[in-house]
């Protein structure tokens, strides 16, 4: 937790300013406290100051503030990033990635989450609503949220997590379906399957990078992480080193289904192929006789004998079951 002798005050007018979306002071015991001008953030009472880096309010006083450090302020609006983890003296900047998660529906929304955080001050931004920030105002409101910054750091940490494991079951869920489909011998549409494995691909883009960005911060050498919260952090940081090796064995699994569903349609396709090849091997002969008689039927043998049409039609019947026989002799039929 924090360390108490690098106390610091800020008084609270000094970022009403920004317009933030959402604001609060933790009160040390796991709730919110709302902000006043007489507010002060401490390190017993650190402060969260949450923005829209798309609104110009925000990126004036991102710009015009003397709490944030000069390369902070370009990574806090910058619109598109990658994950990273930035360490200052007077704090650490983190960039994470993670979804929105929606039942039923891939790939799931991506969104980009940054921050700067200081023993008692925490100023982070986004454009897209993030739903684990929700939720974590949400255990502020119940009494069960942070109590200071690296408890902070560390619950968001988990939410961003969890939104991806849920992200992640519900695709493994839509894995386990198709695989049910396939051993059925039942056809479904590779856009199913382009979709499963689109959402697979950008789970795992995200967290790559993330995990060793929760290995780098928990053995930064800062005063407000204790040795627990260090150990927190590397148990998500092997949770997503775990969700990265299920990822990996699933896009394995995707590729089993492509060749089986391929294979099933190979074996379609040629049991089709094969039944009008056998229907033209029946044919073939009649229609050989039909066109070579058919021509001039008084030019055939025996045309002055009142059987010979008979026997024309016998002949066609001999050879169609001779043709029969001579397939099931073969197995061809």
């Amino acid at each position: 937790m924090a360390d108490l002798n690098n106390v610091g005050v800020v008084p609270v007018s000094r970022f009403l300013a920004a317009e933030p979306v959402f604001s609060c002071q933790l009160d040390g015991k796991g709730k919110a406290i709302p902000l006043t001008n007489d507010s002060e953030a401490t390190v017993q009472q650190p402060c969260w100051l949450h923005l829209d880096f798309a609104k110009p309010e925000t990126i004036n006083w991102i710009h015009s503030t003397d709490l944030i450090p000069e390369i902070v302020k370009n990574e806090l609006i910058k619109p598109n990033q990658i994950s990273k983890e930035i360490r200052f003296d007077s704090g650490i900047l983190v960039v994470l990635k993670g979804v929105n998660f929606i039942p039923n529906e891939l790939p799931d929304p991506i969104v980009t989450f940054r921050f700067f955080i200081t023993d008692n001050l925490i100023i982070s931004t986004r454009h897209q609503q993030i739903d684990a920030i929700f939720q974590l105002k949400d255990n502020l409101e119940k009494g069960i949220g942070p109590v200071d910054v690296a408890d902070w750091l560390i619950q968001v940490s988990e939410l961003i997590s969890d939104q991806v494991n849920q992200s992640f079951d519900s695709v493994h869920n839509k894995i386990v379906k198709l695989e049910d489909l396939v051993l059925n011998q039942r056809i479904f549409s590779h856009k199913e399957i382009g979709r499963v494995r689109k959402q697979l691909f950008i789970l795992r883009r995200l967290l790559s990078p993330q995990r060793d960005i929760f290995v780098k911060i928990s053995t930064e050498r800062i005063s407000w992480i204790d040795d627990n919260d260090r150990q927190r952090l590397h148990d998500i940081s092997s949770q997503q080193n775990h969700y990265v090796s299920d990822i990996d064995s699933c896009l394995l699994r995707i590729a089993s289904l492509m060749e089986q569903i391929n294979s099933f349609l190979a074996e379609s396709t040629n049991k089709r192929i094969y039944l009008m090849s056998l229907f033209t091997i029946i044919f073939t002969p009649i229609t050989f006789l039909t066109s070579l008689l058919g021509v001039n039927l008084a030019g055939i043998p025996y045309n002055e004998q009142q059987w010979s049409f008979v026997g024309l039609v016998l002949l066609i019947i001999v050879i169609c079951i001779g043709s029969v026989i001579w397939l099931k002799y073969k197995k061809w039929l």
